[in-house]
């Protein structure tokens, strides 16, 4: 896939795999806008682009804004787009966890946690799609994680938003196939980021165990298996050796059922424009 002239806009693209892959985006040519909270680090963001920028003619750009909050989210991708810059790809990198014992969580833990990764997911895409669907063209990447598709112990509340996440854009792809919009979902392993250094000083003791069978990636790493299954249109990009196995170990069939839902709503599509006739 030739990413030149392609419109990227990045949520949580100011630090972490988000950044990371912005950097590969714009060495890639395309026109890319970083959606996130803090200023200062949007700024330290666009920076890093500008100096990555070879053509005088990409346009790099970024925007203040909360995902959680549905008005935020659409004056951020009104403001990206009102220059005549469609969106052609959304890449919903933001995102929060905060790891611990069930009992001891309370309850604003996991209110923030869907808000952040569920609604910080489907706010921008609300947004964008519109103008996707007229075009009849598009590419949306949601972040779940390997606590998506695998219960990880510690996190429940995480847990909880990532197969949220994982559901709703399998749903998704379905709808928007007719429209040539592709929908995948990544789904990284434990990643060398901020959020990273965050969780790691509330993780209890099995999750650290379980945490430390396998070691994190980098965000680069990550970005570059993301950008890759753009190019290769894949449903689910699973970054490491690790994640595909565990992948492949719990949802083995998924490929197959997938196939066979598809074929169903292809059918009964054709049948339900026939009535119309």
């Amino acid at each position: 896939m030739d990413f030149h002239n392609q419109h990227a806009i990045i949520t949580g693209g100011s630090s972490g795999i988000g950044r990371a892959t912005a950097r590969l985006l714009t060495r890639r040519e395309a026109h890319v806008s970083i959606i996130a909270r803090r200023q200062e680090l949007l700024d330290e963001a666009l920076s890093e682009l500008e100096a990555l920028r070879d053509n005088p003619a990409q346009r790099l750009r970024t925007y203040s804004a909360d995902v959680t909050d549905w008005e935020q989210t659409q004056q951020a991708i009104a403001a990206l787009t009102a220059d005549g810059y469609p969106p052609d790809i959304l890449i919903n990198a933001a995102g929060f966890a905060h790891p611990g014992y069930f009992e001891e969580l309370p309850l604003d833990i996991f209110r923030y946690t869907m808000d952040a990764d569920y609604f910080g997911t489907l706010h921008p895409i609300k947004a964008v799609l519109p103008t996707m669907m007229e075009r009849h063209g598009g590419h949306i990447v949601n972040f779940s994680s390997v606590a998506g598709f695998l219960g990880v112990f510690g996190y429940t509340a995480y847990g909880a938003a990532k197969f949220a996440v994982r559901g709703f854009s399998d749903v998704l792809r379905q709808e928007m196939r007719p429209y040539g919009i592709h929908v995948s979902v990544i789904f990284p392993p434990d990643t060398d980021t901020p959020q990273l250094h965050y969780e790691n000083q509330f993780k209890p003791l099995e999750t650290r165990r379980i945490a430390g069978a396998a070691k994190a990636l980098t965000a680069d790493q990550v970005a570059q298996a993301l950008v890759r299954g753009i190019e290769r249109r894949q449903v689910y990009i699973l970054p490491s050796l690790d994640t595909r196995l565990y992948f492949l170990l719990s949802n083995g069939f998924t490929g197959l059922f997938r196939w066979y839902f598809d074929r169903i709503i292809a059918k009964a599509r054709r049948e339900r424009e026939g009535k119309k006739q």
